[in-house]
């Protein structure tokens, strides 16, 4: 009863994916048909496995760590890496392990799939379930994903289900040259989701879509040393230039009476997503990010309202300086405003003149977006930039990134 009922969700979840765009060849499509994520996660109940979701799988100090990413989300990756018959992938990121079967279900039996995951305990059920429906050319092993999987390079693709803000140099070392290398990747603390192909010792981006994953954890994670918590339910404040900020300033002025300012030019929640982030992020020194970190606050009086912020689940973007801060917030109209936290230290300012320019420059995102990362220790050519608005390097401890909008 509990398996049929189990495939009959999953297929109304296959139709409702195709419905919405995130489902388009129909390659994939049967492989999310054969591929029962029910399985993957016995505990959970039906309506919620099927309810285009992600599932945590672990939590640490009240913050999920580890989780079954939503199916959508899974969809587009694999729409954009377009895992081929008879291909070598590498994923980072094992998780439940449904994605791993789906990565199989594509690469068929000619094919081999090695799943990394930080958790041994996640590695093993995951490994057991994978078995019991008879996924046999596997190599699912538990260790640091920065390191990827030597033994078994070169791979024709690697997805990883991870962010980073720094490209770890075993995964453009393990893909091969014309591979590809899917990855939700950071730039000034933005995630983009980068569908990336190998070219000689650099990588150029082929593809880019909004979303964002649980970042790369381990012995050679990036540390992320932006983060400022501002106050008991993990708020925080992520800035590129600590010095610039009075931090306890800032905390108090989130308790306080916020004003409200219209943007310079017309904004909405999707044109901050697919554009203008990015934007702020590289052309403003200031630029800042509140996040509530804790998936149990789901609401910041002032500043993070609900569900639909400005920049993710429960997120917003915007400058600060000094003990003033304008972030970027949706409004009870579906508008977007610019709300204004503390003295007026020229955040304001910055954030209307950055808009300006954006717009000015012919709103450039995502569908203009290119990103090139040049890993040091590869020796790869660093292209010749041309200076304009429309281009920002980037310098990463293991590589220079490129960004330009076309």
């Amino acid at each position: 009863m509990w398996e049929d009922r189990g495939e009959l969700a999953n297929a109304a979840l296959v139709r409702a994916l195709f419905e919405r765009g995130a489902l388009r060849s129909m390659r994939i499509a049967e492989a999310f048909r054969r591929v029962p994520r029910h399985r993957f996660l016995p505990e959970v109940p039906l309506d919620i496995v099927y309810a285009d979701q992600a599932i945590a799988l672990r939590h640490e100090g009240g913050i999920a760590i580890s989780s079954s990413s939503q199916p959508a989300m899974m969809a587009e990756m694999l729409e954009m890496l377009q895992p081929a018959r008879g291909e070598r992938i590498l994923e980072i990121g094992t998780g439940s392990g449904y994605n791993t079967a789906l990565l199989a279900e594509l690469v068929g039996a000619s094919g081999f799939v090695a799943s990394i995951d930080l958790e041994p305990d996640l590695v093993e059920t995951a490994r057991e379930r994978l078995a019991a429906l008879g996924y046999g050319r596997l190599s699912v092993f538990a260790g640091d994903g920065a390191r990827g999987d030597a033994a078994d390079a070169p791979f024709d693709a690697i997805e990883a289900t991870v962010g980073v803000a720094d490209l770890p140099p075993a995964w453009c070392a393990q893909v091969r040259r014309g591979g590809r290398l899917l990855v939700p990747f950071a730039i000034r603390s933005l995630q983009k989701i980068v569908a990336f192909e190998r070219v000689e010792e650099r990588l150029e981006s082929r593809l880019v879509l909004d979303g964002a994953f649980m970042t790369l954890r381990g012995p050679s994670a990036w540390a992320d040393r932006s983060a400022i918590p501002l106050d008991e339910k993990s708020i925080v404040l992520r800035v590129r230039d600590r010095t610039a900020v009075d931090v306890r300033a800032l905390a108090r002025a989130l308790d306080l009476p916020s004003v409200d300012l219209a943007p310079a030019r017309p904004l909405t929640v999707e044109a901050i997503w697919n554009g203008f982030a990015l934007w702020l992020a590289l052309h403003d020194e200031r630029c800042c990010r509140l996040t509530a970190l804790d998936e149990s606050v789901t609401s910041v009086p002032n500043v993070i309202p609900d569900a639909n912020t400005a920049y993710g689940r429960a997120s917003t973007l915007g400058s600060a300086e000094g003990g003033g801060m304008a972030v970027l917030a949706p409004t009870a109209d579906g508008r977007v405003a610019l709300r204004r936290f503390g003295a007026d230290d020229g955040a304001v300012a910055r954030l209307q003149a950055q808009l300006v320019g954006w717009d000015d420059a012919g709103r450039p995102g995502n569908a203009a977006l290119h990103v090139t990362v040049i890993p040091r220790e590869r020796g790869a050519a660093r292209p010749v930039l041309a200076s304009q608005a429309r281009e920002r390097v980037v310098e990463q401890p293991s590589s220079t990134v490129v960004v330009r909008w076309d």
